[in-house]
């Protein structure tokens, strides 16, 4: 299942992550000319990445940096600034060669995060951000990133929250369910992807299809994965793009200013879009 996945997931994210809000600020699909205004955006949307919250980036110069999950490159760009040694790693060809365009600082290598290759315990950090969650195997993609991180190394992971409001929203009555089974103490469904209609409000393409497989992590799962690690911190964050929900001619400034707040809020702190997990192995 996990093999089927991965040439699935090769194919699919070979439209760069993040070609919809390329393609919003004009501009043209794979141009590395236009990496500049997708990374003032991207740094502008995520303001909590650019910071030192969940990134280091003024102590990683002389760490050997792994980032797996590539998009359009710009947290390679940054760490490729920062740090003397950065392989950056996706399953899709095309992001990799993307970010061997326009990235020059980093080593870009094609692989999947379920069999990463490397071996054990030769990494001072591992960042993956928005990626783990579509390998077929979350847990399983976790455990690789664990092996190739040093002792003392930190991992920084993002993954999607179960319970999150567009969960609560998008599917109710699998998020309650989900959430009252592990309030019970039984075990949940990881592994079983979110079906596609779910998954939708969450990534697709610029044609509008869904990703192949989306799972989505609880706190708890995660504290149970990472069982075995010195230290771990689990963080929620992240709201939409409200101007993404309405029509071109209902789009205004105050939509942003709105989300802004929202992002600073007590919405995104309990029911975040997104989990933020950092490890000290």
């Amino acid at each position: 299942m996990n093999e089927a996945v991965s040439l699935a997931n090769s194919e699919y994210w070979n439209e760069l992550c993040g070609s919809r809000a390329a393609r919003k600020l004009g501009i043209a699909a794979g141009d590395p000319q236009g990496v500049r205004t997708f990374d003032a955006w991207f740094f502008d949307f995520y303001p909590y990445i650019k910071g030192e919250r969940y990134i280091p980036w003024g102590s990683l110069d002389g760490s050997q940096v792994l980032e797996i999950g590539l998009g359009y490159g710009t947290v390679s760009r940054r760490l490729g600034d920062v740090s003397k040694y950065v392989v950056s790693l996706d399953i899709a060809p095309n992001a990799v060669e993307f970010v061997r365009d326009t990235a020059p600082k980093v080593s870009p290598l094609t692989s999947s995060a379920l069999q990463l290759p490397f071996a054990d315990e030769v990494f001072d950090y591992v960042i993956t951000l928005g990626c783990l969650h579509h390998t077929g195997d979350m847990e399983a993609a976790i455990r690789e990133c664990l092996r190739v991180l040093r002792p003392g190394g930190r991992m920084v992971l993002m993954v999607y929250n179960r319970y999150s409001y567009k969960r609560w929203i998008v599917s109710p009555l699998d998020t309650w369910k989900s959430w009252r089974r592990e309030r019970c103490g039984d075990a949940i469904s990881r592994k079983a992807p979110a079906p596609q209609r779910v998954s939708w409000f969450w990534d697709r393409s610029t044609s509008g299809s869904a990703p192949p497989h989306t799972e989505f992590a609880t706190r708890i799962q995660l504290l149970q994965v990472f069982d075995d690690v010195e230290h771990i911190e689990i963080t929620t964050i992240n709201v939409d793009n409200l101007t993404d929900l309405l029509p071109q001619r209902l789009q205004t400034a105050r939509l942003d200013l709105l989300r802004v707040r929202l992002l600073n809020g007590w919405l995104s702190r309990r029911l975040g879009l997104d989990l933020y997990v950092t490890v000290v192995k």
